[in-house]
């Protein structure tokens, strides 16, 4: 049984991670803090941005032969191929919304998942011709890769740099 396993791209974890380490160190630093509400802040945001790099890291959409799996953190999903009855494309400028209609609701995959347009084309194929709107086939041809999260991952590690360089400096 041939299984195809799609993920988020490395590219957007390594820096989301690089986040998550830097907002740990944040938090730690302003435990040496007196002001309560610093503490509470960046203990807010640590954890609320570990959850996402949780979720991220945990997401997968499996393509095998009989089915298609989607995981989550702790949350996993299965559809026949029978099961799903339409794949919709939402572009949104770089952002791409890949929708799958099935009998058990609406679930989406976005062109942050590595070899996406892979995956769409795969879902495309097994799905046939009446359950693929034109415009996915149409985006199939030249698909787009969304940068700007990554971009804006690296300038928020550079932000968070320099917020613990000023934190660290003596006032």
């Amino acid at each position: 049984m041939q299984q195809n396993i799609f993920k988020i791209r490395q590219a957007f974890l390594i820096p989301l991670w690089a986040i998550i380490v830097l907002l740990f160190l944040l938090f730690v630093l302003s435990m040496f803090d007196t002001q309560m509400w610093g503490k509470i802040t960046a203990a807010l945001f640590f954890i609320i941005v570990l959850i996402v790099g949780i979720e991220a890291t945990k997401r997968e959409v499996i393509v095998a032969e009989e089915k298609l799996m989607m995981k989550k953190f702790f949350r996993k999903k299965e559809f026949s191929w029978a099961e799903i009855t339409h794949l919709g494309i939402v572009e949104l400028g770089k952002k791409v919304y890949f929708l799958l209609t099935t009998t058990k609701g609406f679930y989406f995959f976005s062109n942050l998942m590595e070899k996406h347009s892979m995956l769409a084309r795969l879902i495309a194929e097994k799905l046939g011709e009446e359950k693929v709107e034109p415009e996915v086939r149409k985006y199939l041809e030249q698909p787009v890769e969304r940068l700007s999260l990554i971009v804006m991952s690296y300038v928020t590690i550079l932000i968070i740099v320099i917020i613990i360089f000023l934190r660290l400096l003596p006032v």
